[in-house]
């Protein structure tokens, strides 16, 4: 990975440009945060970190995405999960073993800016129960988050795999549009571009969804999209 002059003691610009976090930490903890940051750009099919190895870290993605994947028996991948900007990366991060291992490992899906902390640094800031409060807090949410992830996923139809990714899509960002690159939307979704294509294509044939640019869809019909999510 290389370095970058990014997140040496002053975070508070990228947070608000890419979000994390720290935007909901008071100043002066996100402060002791920045402070310990550092910050790389790795190259789209690099690694953060390998499954087995040391948990060793806490990483927020600042730009572009990363997928959580482990491999079978035969060498297939399945992907656990994707990471986008703004959301941190907390695997294995409070099991308390000092020795715990990632349980999977971080491919970068495009060109990344990553920011990492390492355990033992972050776990010194969080010391005064106000502070740890909120980072329990802050882990419940990224709970929630994980489990409509996992449900994403869990989808056999691969129609149904997109609608859930647009509806969740919305109720995070809020409005009746969603932005994302077709290699986006495949790796969210753990499907080839060439299926999503055509179910994207599908959607807006029934009217369910409108293209509007290279990569932005409008929802014209939510209750059909819902019921689409839940085949």
């Amino acid at each position: 990975m290389k370095p970058i002059p990014l997140c040496q003691g002053n975070c508070a610009k990228c947070d608000k440009a890419h979000g994390s976090f720290l935007e909901e930490l008071e100043a002066p903890e996100r402060e002791a945060i920045d402070q310990k940051l550092r910050g790389f750009y790795v190259k789209k099919g690099e690694v953060l970190f390998r499954e087995g190895t040391p948990a060793d870290s806490l990483w927020i993605i600042r730009q572009g995405s990363v997928k959580l994947c482990t491999y079978d028996s035969e060498g297939r991948e399945q992907i656990i999960a994707i990471f986008s900007e703004g959301e941190t990366i907390w695997v294995s991060m409070f099991l308390g073993k000092k020795e715990t291992a990632y349980p999977y490992s971080a491919i970068c899906l495009n060109d990344v800016i990553v920011c990492q902390i390492l355990r033992q640094d972050f776990e010194a800031t969080i010391q005064d129960t106000h502070t740890a409060l909120k980072i329990v807090g802050l882990l419940s949410k990224k709970l929630h988050d994980a489990n409509e992830r996992i449900l994403i996923l869990s989808a056999s139809d691969p129609q149904a795999k997109v609608a859930r990714l647009f509806l969740y899509r919305i109720n995070h960002s809020g409005g009746n549009r969603v932005t994302m690159k077709l290699e986006d939307i495949a790796a969210h979704v753990s499907l080839r571009p060439e299926t999503v294509s055509r179910k994207l294509g599908e959607l807006c044939d029934e009217g369910v969804l409108r293209k509007e640019g290279q990569s932005t869809f409008e929802i014209l019909d939510f209750n059909a999209l819902e019921d689409i999510a839940h085949r």
